[in-house]
């Protein structure tokens, strides 16, 4: 069964700390949102996205399979919610570039989403990720850049204003899915309304999370 409810930041924060003077690569950063608390923890933060953004912060524009970071590099490594949007043919050398920038006995944590929950059930209906998100376990399960130290599940609770705010958070994820999301806009509404749980003034929708940590091999 999946832990209780946590997010991601309270899983990073229990696999890394101390965080103090580490420096910290965050792999698919897209717009940074983790450099603030990271931060504040003390981490020497530095991201890393295909997508180049105009943020201010030290976000390196560059594929997840071709780092441009010299060998033993980080203290540390995150990626959260980013190996399944790695193109599948590249997952593989995505953890092995994760493997080869870390130093010895570092520790790389990956968070992604299962394919399943209610979440993934409302996305599916414009993007379905269950093929993808497979192949992102397997990739982990194959790779001998890599050793696992642990593995476990967390249930994650995403809450919503309403339907409006919940197609705007899936946008500015993955911005190619704006057309599809009006093609489909009823048939995303009348799923959001079946699977969306009220909480608090909003909505919310459950998905079930994975956590593997691993040290270069």
């Amino acid at each position: 069964m999946p832990e209780p409810t946590r997010n991601a930041l309270q899983v990073i924060m229990a696999e890394l700390s101390p965080l103090e003077g580490k420096a910290l690569l965050d792999i698919g950063c897209g717009k940074g949102a983790l450099h603030g608390p990271l931060t504040q923890a003390g981490a020497q933060w530095r991201g890393i996205d295909p997508v180049a953004t105009d943020t201010g912060l030290p976000i390196d524009a560059a594929p997840a399979q071709k780092m441009p970071y010299p060998d033993n590099s980080f203290d540390a490594a995150i990626c959260v919610n980013a190996l399944h949007h790695v193109p599948v043919g590249a997952m593989d050398a995505a953890l092995r570039e994760a493997a080869r920038v870390l130093r010895p006995g570092a520790l790389l944590v990956v968070i992604e989403p299962q394919a399943t929950g209610a979440l993934s059930q409302v996305i599916a209906v414009v993007d379905d990720e269950t093929v993808i998100r497979a192949a992102a376990q397997e990739a982990m399960d194959r790779t001998t850049a890599l050793v696992q130290i642990t593995a476990y599940d967390y249930a994650r609770a995403d809450r919503y204003a309403g339907f409006d705010r919940f197609c705007d958070v899936l946008i500015s994820v993955d911005p190619a899915r704006a057309p599809e999301i009006a093609a489909q806009r009823d048939a995303l509404r009348q799923s959001f309304e079946d699977h969306a749980r009220p909480v608090d003034g909003g909505w919310t929708l459950a998905q079930p999370m994975s956590v593997r940590v691993f040290r270069p091999a």
